[in-house]
């Protein structure tokens, strides 16, 4: 996994009489994922352009988990010094607008992510009608079925967060072998029925079970 992150930081501007005050601070990401397939030549590139406005005390008051929400939202690969990093710039913003009653620019940040499959956009929207590919697998077929193991090789990722695997803790390893973050995956598998790595169908298993 390669990330690389550049921030453009605005000014904080004094409000006019006829302006009204900000309720909002705003974050743009422009995430560009770029799709690399096995011998890491890029497949494709997606971009994902987003405007995330947060009311000023709830980012002062807990500016990692907001940019950290914010990030799984977009479906962007999470690094924990990314986090801090846009926590902090925006925590100082938004509490020296609050306190000079002031305004500030949207402040804008661009993530390049190097990635091997599509990132899933979909999976969080309500709106979308139930389809059979998108039902999700019963959690008792889960539980019967996705095993615990220990990660004995180094450098190996989990594909859903592309976070690295810590030898010698555990993981959760599908019938089809491939291995993830046991949290990681039960979260896949109440949305999708297919291993997200070969696509192998969680359906299968039903009557077996």
């Amino acid at each position: 996994m390669y990330l690389d992150m550049k921030m453009e930081v605005p000014q904080l501007k004094p409000l006019s009489s006829s302006s009204s005050s900000a309720a909002v601070f705003e974050i743009e990401v422009k995430a560009t994922f770029i799709i690399v397939d096995e011998l890491f030549e890029e497949a494709g590139r997606i971009l994902s352009q987003v405007i995330h406005e947060f009311p000023f005390d709830d980012l002062i008051n807990d500016g990692n988990g907001a940019v950290l929400d914010m990030l799984n939202s977009m479906r962007v690969p999470v690094q924990q010094s990314m986090v801090e990093e846009i926590a902090t710039t925006a925590v100082r913003l938004a509490a020296a607008a609050r306190d000079a009653d002031g305004k500030v620019l949207r402040m804008e940040v661009e993530i390049e992510a190097v990635v091997n499959e599509v990132p899933d956009f979909g999976s969080d929207d309500m709106d979308i009608e139930d389809d059979d590919d998108d039902e999700g697998v019963a959690m008792e077929v889960v539980a019967e079925s996705v095993r615990k193991t220990v990660v004995e090789t180094a450098e190996k990722d989990c594909t859903i967060c592309l976070e690295e695997l810590a030898v010698g803790g555990e993981a959760a390893r599908m019938p089809c072998s491939h291995v993830f973050h046991e949290a990681c995956i039960v979260t896949w598998l109440k949305k999708k029925k297919c291993c997200p790595c070969c696509r192998f169908d969680f359906s299968n298993l039903k009557s077996e079970v």
